[in-house]
């Protein structure tokens, strides 16, 4: 890449340090229907599905209401991307998304399909089970051409997740009585197979990293882990009464958050987070419960819950304070340049880069941006973006990190590079 760093001179200072808050901030969805599941293809193209079918879309400002042609309540959402995307409920409802319109794929089933997940557009998997007792469970499987049901089981399936097509996870509730250890069901690409559970609650939702770090949550604050070989149960918040955790997403092995439902006070959301060694409480500004998470980075995160709720959380700010951030048009490049007054356990900055202010933003510098301030003193950087045109608008996002993994997003900024500034536009 031709992009070059400079790093400027150290600016000493003895200013008061800048503390941030990492609250999640409720957003306004339009609607009164619970919201069951989220997914997007990226902070700016969001959905939402719930009951009644609701789907609800978030173009990066704000949320609208999509019409589903269906008042069956969707359970769950995926895509390949914003205009290829999938939603499964109740009686055996499939809907696709063309980018356009929303319209009714034949299933083949009155099953109430919970939720979907895929590895290609050829390659989808729903799981779904019937809705009266004995509760007759399937897992169905869609070619790029028709939906067919792969697979009857014991487990009463609610979630769905792989690393690729030949590594898919299946987690659900036993039916076959107690001890309830067959809660998880692993598909190696040819076939489907009970894996031991070191539970006997049910598991709700499951998401991983890789194949060897996969995390599963469920029923009494249940949290489980497995390394590619076994499963384990991990350790969640001490004095937090949780019904159930429902849902869980993560931008890496060590940025995972959990969503559900509390018992103090009755019914109230509750997030947990993960950060690589441990689990942590957050604060989540709602008494409303919470059944779905998902982000687009670690510091672009949804979740959407009972009554309409949706939550939007921007990261765990550091401790930092930054006296300028600017970008500055040439001809044929873009000159990006920040100053802090202070810095505490700052490791380094990240620069992004959209063509909308609202669109996907693509990290610049190949490895990290060193630090060189400290808690009492700044200093000035400098980054020459040489990949621009002239004539277009392009906007700039800066990202510092502290030790413990923590991110802070400035901006945007914008510039518009010319062939001979100043001369016209």
């Amino acid at each position: 890449m031709k992009h070059k760093i400079l790093i400027l001179s150290i600016i000493f200072c003895l200013l008061p340090i800048t503390a941030f808050s990492s609250d999640w901030t409720p957003m306004s969805s339009g609607t009164t229907e619970s919201l069951l599941s989220v997914w997007g293809s990226a902070g700016s193209d969001v959905f939402a599905v719930g009951y009644n079918g609701t789907i609800l879309h978030y173009d990066g400002s704000s949320w609208s209401s999509m019409l589903s042609g269906t008042a069956n309540d969707l359970n769950g959402i995926w895509g390949v991307s914003g205009s290829n995307v999938f939603a499964v409920g109740k009686n055996g409802t499939i809907l696709h998304y063309n980018g356009s319109t929303w319209s009714s794929m034949a299933s083949g089933t009155t099953y109430w399909l919970q939720d979907i997940w895929g590895s290609s557009a050829t390659d989808v998997f729903a799981v779904g089970y019937r809705s009266l007792y004995p509760y007759y469970s399937t897992i169905f499987h869609y070619n790029g051409n028709t939906w067919d049901a792969m697979h009857n089981t014991t487990l009463v399936p609610l979630a769905v997740w792989g690393s690729s097509g030949s590594d898919v996870f299946a987690v659900g509730w036993s039916n076959t009585g107690y001890p309830y250890n067959d809660t998880i069901y692993h598909y190696n690409g040819s076939i489907w197979s009970a894996m031991y559970a070191p539970t006997t609650e049910s598991i709700y939702d499951v998401w991983g990293s890789s194949s060897n770090n996969v995390f599963a949550v469920g029923w009494d604050g249940t949290i489980l882990h497995y390394n590619g070989s076994t499963w384990s149960s991990m350790a969640s918040p001490v004095a937090v009464e949780v019904e159930v955790l429902s849902g869980i997403w993560g931008s890496s092995a060590t940025d995972v958050f959990a969503v559900g439902t509390g018992l103090s006070p009755y019914h109230s959301g509750i997030i947990f987070h993960y950060n690589g060694k441990e689990w942590s409480s957050m604060t989540s500004n709602t008494t409303k419960y919470l059944t779905d998470v998902w982000g687009s980075s670690g510091s672009n995160v949804f979740a959407v819950g009972g009554s309409g709720t949706i939550l939007h959380y921007s990261g765990a700010s550091t401790v930092i304070e930054l006296s300028s951030f600017t970008a500055t048009p040439k001809a044929g490049n873009v000159i990006i340049q920040w100053s802090t007054e202070s810095e505490i356990d700052n490791v380094g900055f990240n620069l992004y880069r959209a063509e909308t202010e609202g669109g996907n933003y693509i990290k610049l510098n190949t490895s990290l941006i060193p630090a060189q301030g400290a808690s009492i003193e700044g200093a000035s950087y400098e980054f020459i973006d040489t990949e621009v045109q002239n004539r277009k608008t392009y906007y700039y996002k800066l990202e510092d990190l502290d030790l413990n993994g923590a991110s802070t997003y400035h901006g945007p900024v914008k510039a518009t590079p010319r062939l001979i500034y100043g001369l016209g536009k």
